[in-house]
């Protein structure tokens, strides 16, 4: 029987997913075939622990997907976790979608490792936001560096880019750390709370926009 905890998390992991197909369905159209769009997701062999975007399960990742169901999932797929790895699959192809995790109550050192993992997985950054936000973006050519997507921001030509994945690391705790702001905060805090070791909950989602677009769209 799962722990109050477990549970808790597996609401707010299906909520979270909810909202993204939510999101994926307000984009415009995919261009060009989806079938094409599918090979340039699957050729960038984007993933974690073994399951790519746009890949097929493997005879034992269905045989753990039987056995660790998540339960409420978006019409048309199937969830599941794997050692704390939620992954949404197309249930008709069986088709990776989505993979994402989160961590509760992590500390920096958590967030540290996580981050040090993404980057060793998918290399350096295209983005940072808010010092809570990194964000890696991926064209049919690959990773898209920060300076060309800084470019584009600049000219306002991001479209352009013509990005088809992403990963994306979200923190509650800040990613780098302000040193001012630290201090003045350190000055507000008991003696009680200064020996608690900051904690927030963190987490990262791997996907295709276009391809969950195009995903939602063959459902309706």
């Amino acid at each position: 029987m799962k722990s109050v905890h477990q549970l808790s998390a597996v609401f707010q992991l299906s909520f979270c997913l909810l909202i993204l197909f939510m999101l994926i369905s307000a984009l415009p159209a995919t261009a060009g075939g989806v079938d094409g769009l599918s090979m340039d997701v699957l050729h960038l062999k984007l993933g974690v622990h073994g399951y790519r975007i746009g890949k097929r399960l493997t005879a034992g990742q269905k045989k753990t997907a039987a056995e660790n169901p998540v339960g409420n999932a978006y019409a048309g797929t199937y969830k599941f976790l794997d050692h704390g790895l939620a992954v949404v699959v197309d249930k008709k192809t069986d088709r990776v979608l989505a993979l994402f995790k989160r961590v509760a109550d992590a500390d920096q050192g958590q967030l540290k490792d996580m981050i040090a993992s993404l980057m060793d997985q998918f290399g350096l950054p295209t983005a940072m936001a808010h010092d809570r936000i990194i964000y890696w973006a991926f064209n049919r050519h690959g990773a898209v560096s920060e300076e060309d997507f800084e470019r584009a921001k600049k000219n306002k030509q991001i479209a352009g880019l013509g990005i088809i994945a992403t990963v994306k690391l979200n923190s509650q705790l800040k990613i780098i750390s302000d040193k001012v702001e630290d201090k003045a905060l350190d000055k507000k805090m008991s003696a009680a709370d200064k020996k608690k070791p900051a904690t927030g909950t963190i987490y990262f989602i791997v996907t295709s926009d276009p391809l969950l677009k195009a995903f939602v769209d063959g459902q309706n």
